[in-house]
């Protein structure tokens, strides 16, 4: 709105301390490409993770293993996400009960499964499933956000039409108004 209608958020004026359109520019720039900068490393730094999360569910060498492994950590990543929102979920697949000696020791008890050898992406399931998982974590941390930036957006419209009554009064008013306030 600032550099379209010549009209500053007055967050912006308060930690300017200017109404120069050029330095509430750059102001407002400099913001936008911190938290770009900080995207593009959170957006990094998660496809790092998701790289060496696959790098290491390709090495492990028995197929087995890795299902049990990728089923237990699936279920370890569900429960932390689930005490997280203080909401139950429903988890697909078999899922174990844990004791308090099972949590300390990361050891669960669960039924047997029927696995078949001529499964090719074995390990991919429940990598889709934590990957789900954990997106849906980040959103729900983040709905705050989101909130924050919509009230920020609404609160600048209204003081843009206020502003903007404020001039429209000026261009009208006689002396005799401007004595009245």
């Amino acid at each position: 709105m600032g550099t379209e209608q010549k009209h500053w958020a007055k967050e912006v004026i308060r930690r300017t301390k200017r109404r120069d359109n050029l330095i509430n520019t750059r102001f407002v720039q400099k913001k936008i490409n911190r938290l770009t900068t900080n995207i593009a490393r959170a957006c990094a730094t998660i496809l790092e993770l998701q790289i060496k999360l696959s790098t290491y569910w390709m090495q492990t060498t028995s197929e087995t293993a890795n299902q049990r492994l990728a089923q237990t950590t699936a279920n370890i990543v569900a429960k932390k996400v689930t005490v997280e929102r203080a909401r139950p979920t429903v988890a697909t697949g078999p899922v174990g009960t844990d004791t308090e000696d099972e949590i300390a020791t990361g050891i669960t008890e669960r039924a047997p499964t029927a696995t078949t050898t001529t499964t090719k992406n074995y390990a991919r399931e429940p990598v889709e499933r934590i990957e789900k998982l954990i997106l849906e974590y980040i959103h729900f941390c983040t709905q705050h956000v989101k909130i924050l930036a919509q009230s920020r957006i609404q609160l600048a419209k209204v003081q843009m039409d206020e502003f903007k009554a404020l001039e429209d009064f000026e261009q009208i008013a006689s002396p005799a108004h401007w004595n009245i306030m």
